[in-house]
């Protein structure tokens, strides 16, 4: 039976309203994912107890593994451009096909920001991605205009690419404030999104149980026209704070972080069930899930589109539409099942069964 819109309203919760343009012939980093790395947290070669380059160069797989577009180094900056190290990261991460950005704090009273950007520039990096500062006379812009195909993540007014920003987390778990948050994020005027989520828990997590919410927003997250940035150890569920060791694999805290004897109160032994080797093997894992999500974003033809359009909805739940293709993204913040809209499954942050969504579950559908 073919349903007409007043049918579809009355039978089908999930009832689709709006409209928006789609684009073409976008650069590398319009819907790129960016995965932000403390190098200091990240991994230790050299046994001193503090993360390197050379410690990243050789968990490179694990990144290409995960799917990203490109990398963005935090905690380098003072270093020399011009390091061994450095050209040999991004010698191997260009034969990897990722992108390499630098985190960087430029002064915002700096009229000309050229002898800070242009080294870096020179040396082979992509880009940056800027602490909060404005720049009202675009003089960011003008350097990285001798640049091609360089890119800037930006906060504050600015001629960025992308506009870093915080809003999803900010509006914690509840459909109505995220909706909102979306909205005014793709309503505004001026850059391209980057949205990131890392600063959307602080605690420590526990159990895997603890991960519902940071689940169903990743799917959201994922799902939205415009880049990501992720942060390492998002994709283990490990909380959203500053200088969190990674852990790699075994039974005890420091988990492959490093060589260095001693005490790791910052990596403690209950995270044993979080390591990306334990993740890695389990199918239903928080990092097994963002690969997942991340190969269907890069993959699936429904991830196209420049805006959103909302159906109706249960309370405490929304779907969108990327509009101009088939990808739907259910979330429900209520304590009750609700049911799907039509579609193929292509991806829950939970199992679902018989046609619903469970409470605390984002969904992929197309």
């Amino acid at each position: 039976m073919v349903l007409t819109e007043p049918d579809r309203q009355a039978k089908d919760p999930f009832m689709q309203v709006g409209n928006g343009p789609d684009l073409d012939g976008a650069p590398w980093w319009w819907d790129a994912v960016c995965y932000q790395v403390d190098v200091g947290a990240f991994a230790d070669v050299d046994g001193d107890g503090v993360g390197d380059l050379e410690g990243l160069r050789a968990r490179l797989g694990y990144v290409e593994l995960l799917g990203v577009d490109a990398v963005v180094l935090a905690g380098v900056a003072g270093g020399d451009p011009n390091s061994t190290e450095l050209a040999d990261l991004l010698a191997e991460a260009r034969g990897a096909g990722l992108r390499v950005l630098l985190a960087l704090d430029v002064d915002p009273a700096r009229t000309d920001p050229g002898p800070v950007l242009r080294p870096w520039l020179d040396a082979g990096l992509d880009g940056f991605h800027l602490a909060p500062r404005n720049d009202p006379n675009d003089a960011v812009a003008a350097v990285l205009a001798d640049y091609p195909d360089r890119v800037v993540i930006g906060s504050g007014t600015g001629n960025w690419h992308l506009l870093f920003g915080l809003d999803l987390a900010v509006a914690g778990f509840s459909a109505g404030p995220v909706q909102n948050a979306i909205d005014a994020v793709l309503g505004g005027e001026g850059p391209r999104p980057a949205w990131a989520m890392a600063s959307r828990d602080t605690s420590r997590i526990r159990d895997h149980a603890a991960l519902t919410p940071v689940r169903a927003m990743a799917l959201v997250q994922l799902a939205l026209p415009g880049a990501v940035c992720l942060r390492h150890g998002e994709e283990l569920g490990l909380p959203g704070t500053e200088r969190i060791r990674m852990p790699w694999e075994g039974d005890r805290s420091p988990f492959g972080f490093s060589t260095a004897q001693g005490d790791w109160p910052s990596i403690p032994d209950d995270w044993v069930e979080f390591t990306v080797e334990a993740q890695l093997e389990d199918p239903d894992s928080t990092l097994s899930l963002y690969r997942h999500a991340l190969e269907i974003r890069s993959t699936h033809p429904a991830f196209v589109g420049e805006s959103v359009e909302w159906f109706g909805a249960p309370e405490d739940c929304f779907a969108f539409r990327r509009t101009g293709s088939s990808l739907i993204c259910a979330l429900n913040t209520s304590a009750e099942p609700v049911p799907l809209p039509p579609g193929e499954l292509l991806l829950s942050s939970r199992p679902v069964a018989g046609g619903a969504l469970p409470p605390g579950t984002a969904a992929w559908l197309a």
